[in-house]
């Protein structure tokens, strides 16, 4: 009896502690979860996010003109592979995606670098009140989008 008693609590706390070792994988980005928009020069972008499982943000990038055409598409993501994290673009105007790992996690702030790709070689996130912004640069430029919730 007292060794299903034993048994029963260590696999309740097993179950305990990988549900938390879950939720800590992605803590750090929980902040970039939801919708976000950005006008800009007759441009509305609209940036998605959501943690899909332990190890994966799954996202999209939407470029819509005045009458709501799309004009550009990109599907992104966020992905542990054992101990580091990589930023995954796929623009729909290329064949293959980008990745960029990560270099920095801060609260609120994250950035991934890949040297080899011409523009961007970072991508950076920050969070500040109830803004995003996306900051994606080289060592000679550097753009910057600025996202709001509605």
């Amino acid at each position: 009896m007292l060794l299903a008693v034993i048994s029963s609590v260590w696999i309740y706390y097993g179950i305990l502690l990988q549900d938390k070792t879950k939720y800590e994988d992605f803590i750090n980005f929980e902040w970039m979860c939801g919708d976000w928009y950005m006008e800009n020069k007759g441009y509305i972008i609209h940036e998605h996010w959501d943690g899909k499982s332990e190890h994966v943000m799954e996202g999209y990038s939407v470029t819509t003109n005045k009458k709501g055409d799309t004009v550009g598409r990109e599907e992104l993501r966020i992905i542990k592979l054992e101990k580091e994290y990589f930023y995954i673009a796929k623009p729909r105007s290329k064949k293959s995606p980008t990745t960029f790992k990560m270099v920095l996690d801060s609260i609120r702030k994250v950035r991934f670098y890949n040297e080899t790709n011409e523009f961007p070689k970072f991508i950076e996130y920050e969070r500040k009140d109830d803004s995003l912004y996306a900051k994606i640069s080289s060592n000679e430029k550097e753009i910057i989008f600025s996202f709001k919730r509605k």
